[in-house]
């Protein structure tokens, strides 16, 4: 647990720091659906699950980010670095997380994994779950796969009421 918590730590300050060091993709001026559009483009090609829009997309210092969210809580985050090496970390990171699993910090509970082929990848897909930031319990689709330019972690995480593993599945099977 400490491991994971380390490297999130390091990859969430990282990220901190990609989001603070862009503000907008050159070419496509402050609208955020493009600037989302083109960011997105760089880490792979994917069809949004129904009714998310984009938040923010940004390029900077070895990595790419963009973030999704609907009007009922989800949330979508691919983030991708330009080195292996956090690749592998994540990975690691990941490895650890099986089943019963609980992330105390994040009250996140491991409560299943499957093997799913992202971009002809065989990638474990970790479902956790738990309470989110309104008291609400929350699901989370978290998975490390090759994107078009380096190691790209996903997470999707929406209210447990409304988790459907079927669109889950239809999205990432959209991602190529």
């Amino acid at each position: 647990m400490k491991h994971f918590s380390k490297n999130a730590l390091l990859f969430g300050g990282m990220l901190l720091l990609v989001m603070l060091g862009a503000c907008r993709y050159p070419g496509t001026g402050t609208d955020p659906a493009r600037i989302v559009a083109k960011t997105a483009e760089k880490i792979a090609v994917f069809t949004l699950p129904p009714g998310y829009e984009p938040e923010y997309g940004l390029h900077a210092l070895g990595y790419t980010a963009v973030a999704y969210h609907d009007d009922e809580a989800g949330h979508l985050y691919l983030v991708q670095s330009e080195s292996e090496a956090d690749g592998t970390a994540l990975q690691e990171a990941l490895d650890e997380m099986v089943p019963g699993y609980q992330d105390e910090e994040r009250e996140l509970e491991v409560v299943e994994q499957w093997s799913f082929t992202l971009r002809g990848q065989e990638v474990l897909v970790t479902i956790s779950e738990g309470m989110g930031w309104e008291d609400e319990m929350m699901r989370q689709a978290t998975a490390v796969f090759r994107g078009k330019a380096g190691p790209t972690l996903l997470i999707l995480r929406e209210p447990s009421n409304r988790w459907d593993e079927a669109a889950v599945q239809a999205f990432l099977t959209s991602i190529q």
